[in-house]
């Protein structure tokens, strides 16, 4: 049962605020969520505002940490996959409940999704709340800290998924010059590389060379699609926003122009950068083990 007295220094923990420990000072201690978490935080650096996205959104951070795992987003699937492979820490990029407010209750009181997202009495919310706290998990948001890492390994991670981490532009960490091959065999290999079912769309001529593309994780607004279009043979994206992004490309195919876009979904172009979290984080806590949990492509493709 978790402790009714939360200390102010864990409380500013949980609301992603807590101070940074030293080098060498953790000790020999049980390692705890919050230990872990503070030496997460003492290695990426930077401030950990309250009001960031960043931070403890389930379970009691003095439990004892058995392992550790990493994902895009943290469903309920990725979770019972956590408990089978007796992992309780669990970090995830994108909020596990759904819409920024993270379960909280909506600011305002109507039925349904709220401006924060669904509301702490949503059945579905309950029933996450529920198995995380049954299995005994803890729920960290990591997000714009590792999003901020200086390796970008959001980009690069999905560069190696692809096996493109060699054909990196060197000005330009978003850029790569691959092997050209036509856009249909390129949107091929992607499929391939990220085991993907029915999540990918392509638009653009199918036929046309592909020689550089722009990788771009996660959302794309359209201005930097404006912006960077014409630099690029195709880009490959998580996803954006149909009526401007999709048919802004849609019509430059129809203008004459070979050049492609290719959306992969939000979750998915996030997965492989979230396997590198896991790869970075055995340096930082090498005391359990630390594995990545892929929440995988989940649309399904008609036969």
């Amino acid at each position: 049962m978790r402790d009714a007295h939360i200390s102010r220094r864990r409380f500013a923990l949980m609301a992603g605020t807590a101070g940074l420990a030293p080098p060498g000072a953790f000790g020999a201690e049980p390692l705890t969520a919050e230990g872990v978490i503070r030496r997460i935080q003492a290695g990426l650096g930077g401030d950990w505002p309250s009001a960031g996205p960043d931070g403890v959104k389930a379970g009691d951070l003095s439990a004892v940490v058995k392992g550790i795992a990493t994902t895009a987003m943290a469903t309920l699937d990725v979770l019972k996959q956590a408990v089978k492979a007796n992992t309780n820490l669990v970090l995830t990029y994108e909020p596990t409940f759904y819409g920024r407010g993270e379960g909280r209750a909506p600011a305002m009181v109507t039925p349904g999704r709220g401006p924060v997202g669904f509301g702490a009495d949503d059945p579905v919310v309950k029933a996450k709340h529920e198995f995380i706290e049954k299995h005994g998990l803890i729920v960290f948001r990591l997000r714009d800290h590792w999003q901020a890492h200086k390796d970008n390994d959001m980009v690069a991670g999905l560069a190696d998924a692809l096996g493109w981490s060699a054909h990196r532009v060197k000005s330009d960490d978003a850029l790569y010059d691959i092997p050209k091959a036509t856009a249909e065999e390129t949107v091929a290999l992607i499929r391939s590389g990220l085991n993907l079912r029915g999540g990918l769309r392509a638009v653009g001529d199918r036929k046309a060379t592909i020689r550089r593309v722009l990788l771009h994780p996660g959302p794309m607004t359209p201005a930097t699609m404006w912006r960077r279009y014409s630099e690029v043979d195709m880009m490959v994206v998580g996803e954006v926003r149909e009526w401007e992004n999709t048919h802004y490309a849609a019509d430059i195919f129809t203008a004459g122009e070979k050049r492609a876009l290719v959306t992969i979904g939000r979750v998915v172009s996030e997965e492989p950068g979230m396997r590198a979290c896991a790869e970075w984080l055995k340096a930082v806590v090498t005391e359990v083990p630390a594995k990545w949990i892929d929440a995988g492509d989940p649309y399904w493709r008609p036969a």
